[in-house]
């Protein structure tokens, strides 16, 4: 084991990790600084062996050459070097003066031992035996390491029992030491992982690691005996058997985390990751699941004692009682009592709790080792079956060494047999699991059956839990999440018994999960069947209520079945993947669970939901004999009103939509009402087409497809999924129905563009027409075809100018656009959510904080709620746009306005103060600026600890407390000389030493630090130094993110609270005073003026530093300030945040960035909430100063209230019977609609002619009977001989049939010129 000296001053650390890496120049930059790294460490490795090649040639024939000095470090290269003599009676003198020592009362004596032994090997060379306890003589000489001089081989069996004696004291005091039992002071401590780690160092040069190893690992092992034992001991609570054991180990994980942690941290500094799997099987895993099992059978042994009386006691109770016994089925052999639902709740909470500690095991593992313990294969393997006798190692290390303890195994997987605990319970757990499930879904099935026969015909529904947080003492597993939908795919809420049924098998999942093993399988194959016989059992169910609709059920049942059979199939599919195991496919049968049948069933429930509602509006809303007796001669309700079917139809959309949205995930929901809106438009299409009116009547048609057109309009906000989509047809849409497939919104905009054909040509003004079509006809050879989506453009232009149609939505139209998008969705959509957010330079959450409170001049008469809640508002909008290095500019442009308002750029110049109070955007700017500098400050506190570890041993004390009487008998042979007492020069250059490799290593890793700081919060800092002219000349040099990253650092080298903190250390005087003059020398590199007088130790260490490496500083301040100003331009020219540029594959990108930091989902979904809480002030400001209310909002309301609008708002048939979204519709508007027909008349001139005359034919106008004026006689006649008389006959040309023809050929003409568009 070679031993840390002192390192040379320009060496670097490569292994600083950097948390994130946000631009090539970021990535270029690391590069290039770890090759630095390595030129320098290789410089200093050949340097220092040159220096030893010097030291070392002295006392031999030649100098060693560096393959020589190397193998000098090889503990395997034994004979490279030759002996040199020791007398044997100096040896035993030598070795009796230190028995005598040691057995003397002086405070500190082990200690002395071991740091004179220690220099003895390092100044003289001299290599004491590191061999087993037991070894003999012979193999002494075999396992001694040979250095310059050496203990002679043929030494005696005296001198080796004098030397055991020697070291098994000393081993004796470092296992004290080790185990927290240390005299001094007396009573148990905490040891640090430092001293921990010196103290096993220590122990390797007394023994071999293996040995020293063992005794540790025995040291471990009663450690977490001791930590389970009290965590287990009987509970205020008063828990008693299994739920006694659950509650103890959900407890003591915690505590074993920490412990393996530390672990982890000591031992990957000493050995190689093989052993310290093994050290760790055996010291952690085996004890808890030696002790585990143990418990486990000793509960088993108390509840088949406390079961069997019970059992015999209460038989005639029910055996759905959730308190009783589960009953025995039949006999089963091995089985003597049975296991109660709260036992087998106990047991289930205890398997997650150890799945859980399991899965951290392997993770800590496999990020502080080489090794990978984290694959979906197993890689547990079982170790009960050693004697526990072989594992047992005492603390004061008395075991036997001949026993196979000694050996400390090498492992390559985890070994954590904690499921053999359960072995003893599988038939009981097994029997349980089947009746406890047997017996939720018999009751909640009786439940049901009960509610429905006492007349509640609708679904009781409940809420899903698929999206809550999981709590402390909750069986749910992370590996859960793997597995589940996103939110927008999953069911909002279900059918009340089905969740009861779903949240029981839920619970007893992780049992059968644990139950992986061939011996524990009969646990799960009962979870599998009895799922699968609850999963038929609740289709059945489903089944039987869909087919009750609308017989004897309401229609809103669907949506809530629809819902709960695909929530059911979700977690089927969930439960497939969780248990499925190639090892134990044939064991289980995982083929019962009727995954396909209720895929089946879904598809089966939407189809009758479709299909029900289109029948519904066909048969029923639709058919209204007096609203469409168009050959009547009187108006329809005076010409003032629509038609009802039509009104009607749109509030049967309406509730349909609210049905949807309360229960069925987003996205079905979304393809449901466009299915079902794209149908029956369909169907009034063919009405409208063929519909023939009277003089009276023909305004009544303009009239409904107005209205028609202005219910479609609304319903399309939910319908679509984006801008792009509500104002665009797309041609691959088009080729993909000719193909066979289907796009609902296509055929909508389609059959949309029909009906607005049919009102242009069968209702507008008839010298409108006549002027267009035989004034100024279209020739034949050139037809025209729109490109646009005319539809909206002709009932809302404002919105969707042709331009908008054509280009797309720009500006402010399209930030509405995207608002009345997110709010009309069934829930929260993260693309579009993150698209708005970000669209327009970040416009929509500027306004947000422009008009609160935050950026007022004074805040007086505001409520302290309010203030926390637009605080938090600050928060999340930060912690969402400083993780997207995409568009660095985002944060910027949002903080902007308030940053300047509130006067707080300054607050960024004195970041690293914390004594002041700050807003929270400053504190969360600080936190990130603080979590770079303490990536270094880490690595500073290990720094001057370790040069504390191997300065101060060799101080005065030490060499004032070696006796006279040792010191006298070390033989001359060794030319060992005494160290004086350092004076305080040499004191004062050894921390000059070091300080100046801390200097070096700060400077050295200053452009990683920059480097980990994300991209937007670099770009604001170089924002603020253009605002803090008045500090130009501080930050000329190094900038302001430089500035207040070496400032925060040096804040937490003076802050003793901080260091303790990052290190988890105990910090001393010896420690702290060098890192406080190294803030002291980072305070005088910035040029900060220092307090009092300047010490002559810092500038003895910047003048070294400057000698060493001349400029050096300035190069790499330079260095890393290039990343504050490059990479951001870089980033900010390649991504900006123009809408163009903003591809569904760059959000996504993003999107992911957001949700895989902690809280990201959280803050996107608070923001969500806000801005639907602040809908009508967002419009108001989107809008501009048209069309505003009379009451404008002036403030934006932070309360979030309930979760979403769909919880509050709901369906109010009262108010939706008149109202259009918000607005009320005045059916008089429908009347007297103005439309533009000079600019709509003339797209029509290239439409085709067949759809044409069809129309034309249908106009009050063509008809016998039809009393015109002088001058529409005219018009009519030229009409109809330019349209409906054929040039080979003298007749005129017979119209089709308006009962027959028109649909189709209106329908069938667009479908060609759909065709065409598409060819």
């Amino acid at each position: 084991m070679e031993w840390p000296g002192d390192f040379p001053e320009d060496h670097a650390f490569v292994e600083l990790l950097v948390p994130g890496l946000s631009s090539e120049l970021d990535f270029e930059q690391l590069l290039k600084d770890t090759e630095e790294k390595l030129n320098l460490n290789a410089n200093s490795i050949e340097r220092q062996l040159k220096e030893l090649q010097a030291k070392m040639g002295d006392s031999r024939e030649r100098p060693p050459s560096p393959s020589e000095c190397l193998q000098w470090f090889n503990t395997k290269a034994h004979n490279s070097v030759r002996p040199g003599p020791t007398g044997h009676e100096e040896l035993m003198d030598f070795f009796r003066a230190l028995k005598q020592y040691l057995r003397s009362e002086e405070v500190g004596r082990e200690e002395v031992t071991l740091q004179l032994l220690l220099h003895l090997s390092a100044q003289c060379g001299i290599c004491f035996p590191c061999t087993p306890s037991s070894s003999s003589p012979s193999t002494l000489a075999a396992a001694s390491i040979h250095l310059v001089h050496q203990v002679r081989d043929d030494a005696s069996i005296e001198i080796q029992e004098a030397w055991d004696d020697v070291r098994l004291q000393l081993r004796r005091h470092l296992l004290d030491r080790l185990s927290s039992r240390c005299p001094d002071p007396p009573g148990p401590r905490h040891i640090s992982i430092p001293e921990r780690v010196h103290c096993l160092q220590q122990l390797f040069f007394l023994y071999p690691e293996s040995e020293a190893l063992t005794h540790y690992q025995g040291l471990r092992s009663q450690a977490v005996l001791v930590l389970l034992l009290s965590a287990l001991s009987p509970s205020p609570g008063g828990e008693t058997g299994f739920h006694r054991l659950a509650e103890g180990f959900r407890h003591v994980v915690p505590a074993l985390t920490q412990a393996l942690t530390e672990e982890l941290h000591v031992l990957s500094r000493l050995a190689e990751p093989h052993t310290i799997l093994g050290f760790l099987n055996v010291a952690y895993l085996n004890t808890v699941a030696r002790e585990l099992a143990s418990l486990m059978e000793r509960e088993r042994e108390t509840a088949l004692r406390d079961n069997t009386t019970l059992s015999s006691k209460i038989k005639k109770y029910s055996a759905r009682s959730r308190a009783t016994v589960a009953p025995m089925e039949h006999p089963v052999k091995n089985r003597s009592f049975s296991l109660t639902f709260h036992q087998l709740r106990a047991l289930t909470q205890l398997a997650c709790t150890l799945l859980r500690f399991e899965g951290i095991v392997k993770e800590l593992v496999t990020n502080m080792t080489v090794i990978d313990c984290t694959g979906e294969t197993p890689s547990v393997k079982g170790i009960l079956k050693k004697n526990r006798e072989d594992l047992d190692a005492t603390a004061d290390g008395k075991k036997s060494t001949a026993e196979p303890l000694l050996h400390m195994p090498e492992a390559h997987v985890l070994e954590f047999d904690w499921r053999s605990a359960f072995r003893g319970l599988v038939p009981h757990m097994a029997h349980c699991v089947k009746v406890v499930l047997e017996d939720v879904c018999t009751r909640s099935l009786q439940q049901e059956e009960a509610l429905h026969s006492s007349g509640h015909t609708s679904v009781s529904l409940s809420r899903t839990t698929g999206h809550t947080a999981i709590a402390a003492g909750s069986t749910r597993l992370r590996e859960d999440s793997f597995y589940t939908y996103s939110e927008r795919e999953t069911p909002k809420m279900i059918d009340k018994f089905c969740g009861a049924i779903m949240t029981e098998l839920d619970a007893l999942l992780p049992l059968a999960a644990a139950c992986r093993d061939s011996s524990l399988l009969e646990v799960r194959s009962s979870f599998v069947e009895a799922c699968s016989r609850a999963a038929f059992a609740m289709l059945g169910r489903l089944q039987e209520r869909a087919l009750q609709v609308p017989s004897s059920a309401p229609l809103r049942n669907l949506p809530a079945l629809l819902a709960t059979c695909m929530y059911a199939h979700q977690r089927l599919e969930h439960y497939h993947a969780r248990l499925k195991d190639s090892n134990t496919a044939a064991k289980v049968p995982l083929t019962l669970l009727p995954i396909q049948k209720y895929q089946d069933t879904v598809e089966a429930l939407r189809d009758q939901l479709t299909a029900y509602c289109i029948r519904v509006c066909s048969t029923c809303i639709l058919q209204d004999a007096e609203s469409h007796h168009w050959a009547d001669p009187k108006p329809f309700y005076e010409g003032e009103r629509c038609s009802f079917s039509v009104q009607m139809w749109f509030y049967f959309l309406c509730g349909l939509r609210s049905d949807l949205w309360a229960v069925v995930p987003a996205e079905t929901a979304k393809e449901v009402l466009g299915q079902v809106l794209s149908e029956t438009l369909q169907l009034l299409v063919q009405r409208y087409a063929r519909a023939r009116p009277s003089y009276k009547r023909h305004m009544q048609i303009r009239c409904d497809i107005t209205a028609l057109l202005l219910y479609v309009e609304q319903l399309m906000w939910s319908v679509c999924k984006s801008p792009e989509a509500l104002v665009r047809s797309s041609p691959s849409t088009a080729i993909a129905i000719i193909a066979g497939g289907s796009d609902w919104l296509y055929q909508i905009h389609s059959l949309c563009d029909q009906l607005l054909t049919v009102l242009v040509i069968v209702t507008a003004p008839l010298s409108s027409l006549y002027r267009i079509f035989m004034n100024n006809p279209a020739k034949e050879s050139t037809p025209h075809q729109p490109d646009v989506v005319h539809w909206l453009n002709a009932i809302n232009p404002d919105l969707f100018s042709e331009q908008a149609i054509r280009d797309g939505l720009m500006g402010q139209a399209a930030s509405a656009c995207q608002l009345r998008l997110l709010n009309s969705d069934p829930g929260c959509n993260p693309r579009l959510l993150l698209r708005m957010l970000l669209y327009k330079d970040c416009h929509l959450p500027r306004i947000l904080l422009e008009n609160s409170h935050v950026c007022q001049e004074s805040c007086s008469g505001v409520s302290a709620e309010s203030c926390k809640a637009g605080d938090d508002l600050k928060v999340a909008l930060f912690n969402l746009f400083s993780c997207l290095n995409n568009v660095p500019k985002a944060l910027t442009q949002i903080l902007q306005p308030y940053l300047e308002r509130s006067h707080i750029w300054e607050h960024l110049y004195t970041l690293a103060d914390t004594t002041q109070a700050v807003p929270v955007v400053i504190s969360c700017v600080r936190s990130i600026v603080t979590k770079s500098s303490n990536s270094l400050l880490v690595h500073l506190v290990s720094m001057v600890v370790a040069w504390q570890t191997t300065e101060e041993p060799s101080g005065a004390s030490f060499k004032q407390n070696v006796p006279e009487s040792v010191l006298a008998k070390i033989p001359k042979e060794w030319n060992y000389t005494p160290l004086e007492a350092q004076g305080k020069e040499t004191a004062t250059k050894t921390v000059i030493s070091v300080i100046i490799q801390a200097l070096s290593f700060i400077f050295t890793n200053l452009p990683l630090a920059v480097a980990s700081v994300p991209l937007p919060i670099r770009f604001l800092f170089q924002v603020a130094e253009k605002h803090l002219s008045q500090h130009a000349r501080q930050l000329r040099l190094m900038g302001l993110l430089l500035w207040a990253l070496l400032g925060c650092l040096i804040q937490g080298l003076e802050d003793s609270d901080t260091l303790e903190q990052i290190s988890g250390l105990a910090l001393d005087r010896g420690v702290k005073e060098p890192l406080y003059l190294l803030a002291e020398c980072l305070q005088a590199t910035m040029g900060i003026q220092q307090k009092g007088v300047p010490k002559p130790t810092v500038q003895k260490v910047l003048q070294a530093l400057e000698e060493k490496r001349p400029k050096w500083t300035n190069m790499q301040l330079q260095k890393a300030r290039k990343l504050c100003s490059d990479s951001v331009f870089e980033r900010g020219k390649e991504s900006g945040v123009a809408a163009a540029e903003l591809t569904e594959q760059k959000i996504g990108l993003m999107l992911l960035e957001v949700c895989h930091k902690a809280g990201g989902s959280d803050y996107l979904r608070q923001i969500y909430h806000i801005i639907q809480g602040n809908e009508e002030l967002l419009m108001f400001e989107l809008s501009g100063s048209t069309n505003s209310p009379n009451n404008p909002p002036h403030a934006t309301n932070f309360d979030l209230g309930c979760e979403s609008h769909a919880d509050t708002d709901g369906f109010n048939p009262l108010h939706q019977f008149d109202h259009i979204g918000k607005k009320k519709l005045h059916q008089s508007a429908a009347v007297d609609w103005a439309w533009d027909w000079p600019r709509l008349l003339p797209a029509y001139q290239g439409m085709s002619q067949v759809t044409f005359k069809t129309l034309l034919a249908n106009r009050w106008e063509m008809q016998d009977d039809a009393e015109l004026e002088d001058g529409e006689k005219c018009m009519v006649e030229e009409l109809q001989k330019a349209y409906f008389v054929c040039c080979c006959s003298r007749g005129p040309q017979d119209p089709p049939k308006a009962d027959e023809t028109p649909a189709e050929q209106a329908h069938g003409g667009t479908q060609q010129s759909d065709k065409r568009a598409a060819q």
